[in-house]
């Protein structure tokens, strides 16, 4: 089932415009501009689950942002005791961030709290989010926001699996 998930995050990344990574390095010189990719992914290589997660809520938090809360993918679907533990939901935000985007387009909503997906593999952990500069490529009073939003996010990736 993991496999599975992670397989239809990366498809569904290569169909609606490719994925970026933390450690991508910026383009010299841009001729035209790049479309942004869907996903921005990041891989914890070695660690377990448990490491991962305490290393991206430390990230969160050294980036000015507040945790709210993690959760299995399958939370309230299935019995407790059956719920999937190698694949969480990590909600986060920066509050004073979030008001500033709502008050500036309320579709702001539809990508906040910020979240974080973490897929436990055999060879370490995979971090996944979906880009919210993405998201707002037609919302131009928002698009400038969700671009610092996401290099937040790659710097909270980037540092989380160090």
């Amino acid at each position: 089932m993991i496999h599975h998930i992670r397989s239809l995050f990366l498809l569904l990344a290569l169909l609606c415009g490719g994925v970026a990574t933390a450690a991508e390095p910026a383009p010299k010189s841009i001729p035209k501009p790049i479309p942004e990719p869907m996903i921005l992914t990041a891989t914890a290589q070695g660690r377990d689950m448990e490491a991962a997660l305490a290393a991206l809520n430390q990230a969160i938090v050294n980036h000015n942002y507040t945790f709210v809360r993690q959760q299995a993918i399958d939370n309230r679907l299935v019995p407790y005791a059956q719920e999937v533990r190698s694949v969480r939901l990590v909600y986060f935000c920066n509050f004073a961030k979030m008001d500033r985007a709502l008050r500036l387009d309320l579709r702001a909503a539809q990508m906040l709290p910020c979240r974080v997906t973490l897929i436990e593999t055999p060879t370490g952990v995979d971090l996944i989010a979906v880009n919210p500069a993405w998201v707002s490529q037609n919302m131009p009073g928002l698009h400038e926001e969700c671009q610092e939003l996401k290099n937040d996010y790659l710097a909270i990736l980037e540092e989380a699996s160090l």
